[in-house]
């Protein structure tokens, strides 16, 4: 019917979209959580009263961000890298599709991942959540590593597999530089395809059965 107004609860959903909207860009801009609550909500378009009608405090609402942005990056690892080795030719193939899928993942997220890097260092909550995260996504890695040896017949053991995440990931962190701030330049030794190629050949020849 017109002339209804909106729910008060949608409109309360909206507008908090917006503030965590905003959170986002900051977070892309400065590359740390060095922003005000005052800026969120100017950015928003949404009152202070709003926003601490719904979280305590600037870093609550980081929380809230973080746990909402970092369930779809778990979901998204989930879908993409399950998949990444399906069909491959060889296993090395499987583990360098695998690879490039989570590694993919991590540089287009890199403007979400590194502020948080950063801001687990003091908060405790966050860190928690990011180990969740990170813990998931290791499982992942491992599951779909697992697959693609038990396709082509290849012995893997589970601490191969997770010793091949560890080397993985620690890469993936050193060279996207998550944990530094925007205004770093990331590690630029190696074009990101050379990168790649190093990282798969590397996770390989760690589980390969000789």
């Amino acid at each position: 019917m017109s002339g209804l107004s909106e729910p008060k609860q949608q409109r309360s959903r909206d507008s908090f979209a917006k503030v965590c909207a905003a959170v986002l860009e900051l977070l892309h801009e400065r590359g740390t959580g060095q922003f005000s609550l005052a800026e969120v909500s100017s950015r928003a378009e949404v009152s202070i009263g709003s926003i601490y009608g719904r979280v305590g405090s600037k870093a609550e609402l980081l929380r809230a961000v973080q746990s909402q942005e970092f369930d779809r990056l778990d979901l998204e690892t989930a879908q993409r890298v399950d998949a990444a080795g399906t069909g491959a030719a060889s296993f090395e193939r499987a583990t360098t599709q695998i690879v490039t899928a989570y590694a993919e993942i991590l540089r287009s997220n890199r403007d979400l991942l590194s502020p948080f890097f950063l801001l687990g260092v003091e908060d405790a909550e966050i860190l928690e959540r990011g180990r969740r995260s990170g813990d998931a996504g290791q499982a992942v890695f491992i599951r779909a590593l697992s697959a693609a040896a038990r396709q082509h017949r290849v012995e893997l053991s589970a601490e191969q597999a997770r010793w091949a995440f560890e080397i993985f990931y620690s890469l993936c962190v050193r060279y996207l530089s998550l944990g530094v701030a925007a205004t770093a330049s990331p590690h630029d030794a190696y074009r990101w395809s050379d990168l790649l190629d190093r990282l798969a050949r590397t996770v390989y020849l760690t589980i390969s059965p000789g």
